[in-house]
């Protein structure tokens, strides 16, 4: 065992640091335990470790940002954990024990991530790993390479995805920016020959959806400016005057749209200086928390009327009435106000509230934050993988389960349709658009018992339509 422990650590690291290793390279057939015949890291006869990586919040507040106080880093960790709690309390699964290894990184240090990449894979390997948002497609795409079977809730790159090893809801930053693109240009949102501003990061999410969004922008005849704003040091001072120094560049490049591929958490000087230019402008939902609840609250005014094309969903429809919740989502509501409960004063969840938030309507109730559709979503995917691979488990029976799946139910997201299949590394299967749109505090609720279509009086994505649209490659 000792010698098999020392191979896995060995590939770890060299996939690690190249990570181009595809599934073959990078998967460890040489561990030797109950499984068999596969890699059983993180396995034992009773036990299966499954870590789980979540924000250390103190950076972001020593930073500036405002965060709500029960957005904590333990209630992060608990919003995936509790899933594993609730399995072994029903006698786990196929006779194991989940543990959950909770690992953290510094937002506001990026970098810091590189240590989660190092425990999973080598310093305190486990099975499986889970990030439900926020973490750097650089460091996701470091474990899924060490052939660890990753479950990640944003968006990563193509060739994380080519590992073979990781599994997330969204498809990659290519394809949602190759849909966003073509998506604007059909609905006239881009028309052709105009001068575009593309505003990116650096990346490799960013640098994969730009590239393809800029091929396929020239192919539609328009003349295309980037402006690109480091995001890998994290440093927020820095990223807030480099995207501001984008707003001077499009100026002079006379564009008249701009297709944003950057986070709220890295574009605030934009924001504050993009008014009044009369841009519109196009999201590409390539990046943590682009089109999210969470995401069009933290954007500034300036982005409204603002386009995603994106698998996420809403909590309202198109015609700005609260949509009916599916009987998984119901499901995924039940679990967080249960957990929860505590951290809002027995306030249940209410849709469309940020995470962590509690905030006192306009009409004089109590609202609390809705629940967290990833965590959901992904623990069921893991369960169900588990429960399918049988007791002989290896991370290879496991990636072979999972694929195998077929329909999953997606909460918020990809018209609550999903599926997993040989060869298919993303769990949604529809793509829509939404329409960033303001509902400043105070708003009065209308006929239809929204606020000016948000389903609370904060700022939201609403869908542009009814139709949600088959994603392609």
């Amino acid at each position: 065992m000792a010698r098999s422990r020392t191979w896995t650590a060995v590939v770890a690291v060299v996939c690690a640091l190249t990570l181009t290793a595809g599934l073959a390279a990078c998967s460890s057939s040489d561990s030797g335990s109950s499984g068999g015949g596969g890699d059983t890291t993180g396995v034992t006869d009773t036990s299966v470790k499954i870590g789980v990586a979540v924000s250390d919040l103190d950076g972001l507040r020593a930073a500036g940002m405002a965060l709500a106080p029960a957005l904590t880093t333990q209630n992060l960790s608990k919003r995936v954990t509790s899933f594993f709690d609730d399995w072994n309390a029903a006698g786990g699964i196929n006779g194991r024990q989940v543990e959950g290894v909770v690992m953290t990184w510094d937002p506001v240090k990026p970098a810091t991530a590189q240590k989660v990449c190092d425990d999973a894979t080598i310093n305190t390997p486990v099975f499986a790993f889970m990030n439900t948002n926020g973490m750097g497609a650089k460091y996701i795409e470091c474990i899924a390479a060490a052939g660890v079977p990753t479950f990640f809730g944003d968006v990563a790159p193509q060739s994380a995805h080519d590992t073979g090893w990781l599994t997330s809801i969204s498809p990659s930053a290519e394809i949602n920016a190759s849909s966003g693109i073509s998506s604007a240009v059909k609905s006239g949102q881009i028309p052709k020959g105009a001068a575009v501003g593309i505003l990116s990061g650096n990346g490799p999410e960013h640098v994969a959806a730009t590239a393809v969004a800029k091929a396929a922008l020239e192919a539609n005849g328009n003349k295309v400016t980037v402006a690109q704003v480091n995001t890998l040091q994290g440093d927020p001072g820095i990223q807030n005057t480099e995207s501001a120094a984008a707003v001077n560049t499009f100026k002079a490049a006379t564009v008249a749209n701009v297709v944003v591929a950057l986070q709220f958490t890295a574009s605030g000087g934009f924001w504050d200086n993009a008014a009044g230019n009369g841009w519109k402008f196009t999201f590409l939902d390539v990046a943590s928390s682009m089109c999210t609840a969470y995401g069009a609250k933290s954007l500034k005014p300036s982005a409204v009327g603002g386009v995603c094309y994106t698998v996420f969903g809403d909590s309202t429809s198109f015609e700005g009435k609260l949509r009916v919740e599916t009987d998984f989502e119901k499901e995924c509501r039940a679990h967080f106000d249960k957990i929860s409960a505590s951290d809002f004063g027995g306030v249940k969840s209410t849709p469309g509230i940020p995470s962590g938030e509690t905030r006192t309507m306009p009409d004089g109730t109590k609202a609390s934050s809705d629940s967290p559709p990833n965590e959901c979503t992904l623990s069921n995917v893991v369960k169900l993988g588990l429960e399918k691979a049988g007791k002989k488990l290896t991370r290879e029976s496991f990636m072979k389960a999972v694929r195998g799946l077929g329909s999953l139910p997606v909460a918020l997201g990809s018209d609550s349709k999903g599926s997993q299949a040989t060869g298919k590394t993303y769990i949604a299967d529809f793509i829509h658009g939404d329409k960033l749109t303001a509902a400043p505090t105070g708003t009065a609720k209308n006929a239809n018992g929204t606020y000016n279509n948000c389903p609370a009086d904060i700022q939201c994505w609403v869908p542009v339509d009814a139709v949600w649209y088959p994603i392609t490659k």
